[in-house]
């Protein structure tokens, strides 16, 4: 990852960073707003792909272009997931949603996409492509870097273990992996590792060399360094608190949870990615990025085509997930997120409450469980009518906070105009 950017990716970090900056409760995250402003030249500025390298492929210019060819730029690879057996049957409908319609007074819906770099947004229904907008190069076959919207693919698979009884939510990870046995993330329950409650330290210090969550995206491919190990580097996570009692986002969790699943399952992660592809009738095949172990990294590494994005939303909005992945992120007793400061602030930002649970964010007052990814990377399933709004972009950092305001607001106005 670029050192330009001083705010890192993942979208719980954004938020992270984003209530620091508001109320100053998180201590010395990422000073991504003391960084040299970037203008609308530097997105739409021309380059050559020799000028890419390991150290800028996530800034601007480049990283509208390494977004969607994130299979060449991850530095250990990724490999690939298969589209469904029997793909869903999209349709578009007759009469599409009007994008030049104003979002409020004086703002058409289609200056803000262009306003936040949107290259694709997409509404769909009973498997109805109610709304479709395409910019910035991508097209309905081109895959997008998911980033931290990749997290909730993690979290519907280990629910769907948990469903089948593989798994049970309120053992120890030692349990499940012995040579967890000993570590302190390895004391840690599945749930909480699910719920980003397993103790770790808040993972602030990407830009920071030397620093816990830096030295773990060289592990992940993401930036260029000496790795040492991805299953070590989980294993020997830092701990700030005691499992269950505060909500702190660390992308270990995640990559964790891939490899429980792998453990209990006997399949590789993608293997397992490729069968939720079939459950919600992936079109398209796609990828996910690999560690200098080989396996591979979900807190981050997904690439899935827009129309596919909005297919596992819309399969969520239906009601289809597994049980037991609806009853964590919707149980706002054990959530810890909308207790906290941060939570508080985000709830305050956005004008509604949010919970958080089994890798998935859930906005309460509405019914709708989304997806958060850096750089803008962000979808809804609406459980009350079973429509999925998704939105994919390329913003200058992983910390914009007017960008998410906006992408949120996008979101509550098709969801009341069109889930009705």
């Amino acid at each position: 990852m670029s050192k330009n950017l001083k705010s890192r990716r993942r979208g719980g970090i954004y938020f992270m960073a984003w209530s620091a900056a508001l109320i100053l409760v998180v201590g010395n995250v990422s000073p991504s707003f003391a960084k040299t402003e970037v203008t609308l030249n530097d997105f739409y500025r021309p380059f050559d792909l020799s000028e890419i390298n390991q150290n800028n492929m996530q800034s601007w210019p480049y990283y509208r272009y390494t977004s969607m060819h994130w299979d060449e730029y991850g530095i250990f690879g990724t490999v690939h997931i298969m589209e469904a057996e029997k793909p869903a049957k999209l349709e578009v409908v007759k009469k599409p949603f009007n994008i030049s319609l104003d979002i409020r007074k004086g703002w058409p819906f289609v200056e803000s996409l262009t306003a936040t770099q949107t290259k694709g947004f997409l509404v769909m229904k009973g498997n109805q492509i109610i709304g479709e907008f395409y910019d910035n190069g991508l097209d309905h076959n081109q895959t997008q870097l998911l980033q931290s919207s990749s997290k909730t693919y993690a979290g519907v698979i280990i629910s769907k273990l948990i469903d089948e009884g593989k798994i049970d939510p309120n053992q120890a990870i030692e349990n499940y992996l012995p040579d967890f046995v000993g570590s302190k993330i390895g004391k840690a329950k599945v749930q909480e590792v699910l719920d980003m409650t397993s103790g770790l330290l808040p993972a602030t210090d990407y830009h920071v060399p030397g620093g816990e969550a830096y030295l773990f995206e060289i592990e992940q491919g993401l930036k260029p360094g000496k790795p040492t190990g991805h299953r070590n580097a989980i294993k020997n996570a830092k701990v700030q608190n005691k499992p269950g009692e505060v909500y702190t986002y660390n992308d270990k969790n995640t990559d964790l949870l891939a490899i429980l699943a792998e453990e209990v399952s006997g399949h590789p992660f993608n293997k397992l990615l490729s069968d939720l592809f079939n459950d919600f009738g992936a079109n398209s095949s796609g990828s996910i990025a690999l560690t200098v172990d080989g396996t591979a990294s979900p807190s981050y590494g997904i690439s899935t085509t827009l129309r596919d994005y909005a297919l596992f939303h819309q399969w969520i909005a239906q009601g289809k997930a597994p049980k037991s992945f609806y009853d964590s992120v919707k149980n706002l007793d054990k959530d810890l997120l909308g207790k906290s400061e941060s939570g508080k602030s985000l709830a305050n930002a956005l004008g509604t409450p949010v919970a958080y649970g089994s890798q998935a964010w859930y906005l309460p007052e509405y019914n709708v469980i989304y997806t958060a990814g850096s750089y803008g990377q962000y979808g809804f399933s609406d459980l009350n009518s079973g429509m999925s709004v998704v939105f994919m972009q390329d913003w200058e950092d992983n910390a914009v906070p007017r960008k998410l305001v906006e992408t949120v607001d996008r979101a509550k106005f098709l969801i009341n105009k069109l889930g009705k």
